[in-house]
């Protein structure tokens, strides 16, 4: 048993023995009219023997395992009978002096010491359900802290699935275009290396943690976009509309510019019929990526980043994405998340 559970034990025992006790007394008081120092007394027996009882059972926790629970009940139940014996045989040894109540001999000593053994089973019975009780929120803790680890490994797994996703191809991509650059206009070709190397730094040091702000999200697609911009010319068409307000807001890593990459990738455009690609705040704490639909003939989509980002909003946030797919357009509708949200 671990400290944190011992201290539990240890409190909710302090705590409730003399509330179980004057249970146990009650009895006496409700049925019988006895004098003060009786109550008293009695009152002080059932408190020790209730705190002997914790003691036990919290033994009996420590040293069996919680499979062997029905085994725990038993040796328990073993316990207050033997506690049982043990009282009668001192009452026998021990002197019965009376208590007088109006007048009469009402009460002797034994009454105190060897108290129903029914009582006795029923106390018992009290303290094992609250060890249960304490025992089970500590399963569920146990059981969610292992499932926020677990949420945390998928993320994690999921961003790395997006890097993985992303970088093959694109860098490609991306090295054919600035090997042309430099043979064609290496001016341009430098502005375009700063522009990788500032999109490959960011997909580093992104994978330390699961949300950006929106400013650091926006900077790292602006990124992108530059450089899509430099490969396709203009076949493509960004619009970023974004007010600094809301630059602070949290986001999910890749988030937009997963979006991006995925009107990019799943359009068939020209100069003629450019790919038009819009980012704009919709004013309720949410930004839409939409794009005109221009298909790709004889491609299947998976939708692969598409899920993966979707299911990093779930467990991140409790929220989806939004998404809009009309003959002509696609839109997705992705929730900025503040402080309180985290």
């Amino acid at each position: 048993m671990d400290k944190p559970l011992y201290i539990r034990f240890i409190k909710t025992a302090l705590i409730s023995s003399p509330i179980i006790a004057l249970y146990g007394i009650t009895p006496f008081y409700v049925f019988n009219k006895v004098l003060s120092p009786f109550i008293l007394v009695a009152g002080l027996v059932m408190l020790a023997n209730v705190l002997i009882f914790w003691v036990a059972n919290i033994l009996l926790i420590h040293y069996l395992k919680a499979e062997k629970k029905w085994k725990g009940y038993m040796l328990s139940y073993t316990f207050v009978v033997t506690f049982h014996l043990i009282l009668i045989t001192l009452r026998e040894m021990t002197p019965k002096p009376a208590f007088v109540i109006e007048g009469e001999l009402t009460f002797r000593s034994d009454i105190l010491i060897v108290y129903p053994f029914v009582s006795l089973l029923a106390i018992n019975a009290i303290i094992l359900i609250i060890c249960n009780s304490i025992l089970a929120t500590q399963k569920n803790r146990t059981a969610e802290i292992e499932i926020q680890k677990l949420k945390v490994s998928n993320l994690e797994a999921q961003k790395q699935v997006l890097l993985q996703q992303l970088q093959p191809h694109f860098l490609f991509n991306t090295l054919s275009v600035l090997k042309s650059l430099i043979k064609d206009n290496p001016d341009e070709a430098e502005n375009y290396s700063i522009n990788l190397s500032e999109f490959l730094r960011y997909s580093v040091q992104v994978q330390k943690n699961d949300l950006v702000s929106v400013e650091e999200e926006l900077k790292f697609t602006n990124d992108y976009i530059d450089l899509q911009k430099v490969r396709f010319e203009g076949s493509v068409i960004f619009d970023v509309n974004i007010p600094h307000e809301v630059y602070e807001m949290k986001i999910p890593a890749y988030a937009l510019q997963t979006l991006v990459e995925n009107a990019i990738k799943h359009n068939s455009f020209t100069e003629k019929r450019p790919l038009h690609i819009k980012i704009d705040y919709t004013g309720d704490n949410a930004i839409l990526v939409s794009n005109n639909k221009m298909f790709i003939k004889a491609i299947e989509s998976t939708g692969t980043g598409l899920k993966n980002l979707n299911q990093r909003y779930k467990i991140i946030a409790n929220k989806e994405i939004e998404i809009t797919d009309t003959e002509d357009k696609f839109s997705a509708k992705v929730y900025l998340l503040n402080n309180s949200q985290i």
